[in-house]
């Protein structure tokens, strides 16, 4: 009978082996569980040119937030850039040979057609079409429909070059201000490394931080915020100076309306000397 007991305790013991087994086997659900966290953008892969990045640099990089911004317009393919790059080219080398090269006062003493002058054209011609016999001996009928012609197929050359204009336009500012913003997040974030003494960080903000500093004009008059500021220091006893304030509404005579700021600073006591007087 006892070694029955022993062997009942035997298998008791190989209970938890099988638990350990059915661990092991949940250990693949632990392996798939970071592809369910991994919602956040991956760094980027640094480019085989450019010096791989410390690690303190990028653990201040997965700290940051993410910003979330506008979805931009899909990039147009390279290959259709050069396409339609290509095209242009080769329109502006057609046009060339028969370019006229104006400057700016023979633009402007060429008649330009508008609406009205337009309309007026239009009419024109057509009355000149079915009344031919009042054309002038220098314009023949032949002449005329050829001009016409011309006007109206240049003009269609205009429009589509208009709207092909347009087209790039809000394309450029779109790249433009993706390209901007992305200067600018880059920016940030070197500034916010720069304050928590990220090695190689100053550096960078130093070269960049003096595109935003607008520096004022020595000469410069002052503002009305500036006023507004010295005044309240002089309220708040935090500068020294003197503001004088007058302002007389228009009666019969012409009214008056005067701002006179003057700032002490440590450098100047006495304006004049007559007003100054020092004790030994």
């Amino acid at each position: 009978m006892a070694t029955k007991k022993t062997a009942n305790k035997k298998t008791t013991k190989k209970a938890p082996v099988k638990k350990t087994a059915a661990k092991t086997k949940a250990t693949p659900k632990a392996k798939a569980q970071p592809k369910k966290t991994s919602k956040r953008t991956p760094l980027p892969t640094p480019h085989s040119l450019l010096p791989t990045p410390n690690a303190q640099l990028l653990a201040h990089y997965a700290k940051l937030p993410e910003i979330k911004r506008p979805p931009n317009t899909p990039f147009i393919p390279q290959q259709t850039i050069t396409e339609v790059t290509l095209l242009l080219a080769q329109a502006k080398e057609k046009l060339e040979e028969y370019a006229a090269h104006l400057r700016a006062l023979d633009r402007k003493r060429l008649n330009k057609i508008g609406v009205k002058r337009e309309g007026f054209a239009q009419r024109a011609f057509r009355l000149a079409m079915d009344n031919p016999e009042f054309l002038p001996n220098y314009l023949t009928r032949v002449r005329y429909i050829d001009d016409y012609d011309h006007y109206v197929l240049m003009q269609t050359a205009v429009d589509e070059d208009k709207q092909v204009t347009e087209l790039l336009r809000n394309l450029n500012s779109e790249n433009e201000d993706v390209f901007y913003t992305d200067g600018l997040d880059y920016y940030a974030s070197v500034k916010e490394a720069a304050k928590r003494r990220v090695d190689a960080s100053e550096a960078l903000y130093e070269d960049l931080s003096p595109f935003f500093k607008h520096k004022k004009a020595p000469n410069a008059p002052e503002t009305k915020k500036e006023q507004l500021r010295d005044i309240k220091g002089y309220v708040k006893g935090t500068k020294e100076g003197i503001a004088v304030i007058e302002n007389i509404k228009p009666r019969m005579q012409s009214g008056v309306h005067k701002v006179i700021d003057e700032q002490f600073k440590d450098t100047e006591r006495f304006r004049n000397t007559e007003q100054g007087e020092i004790n030994e």
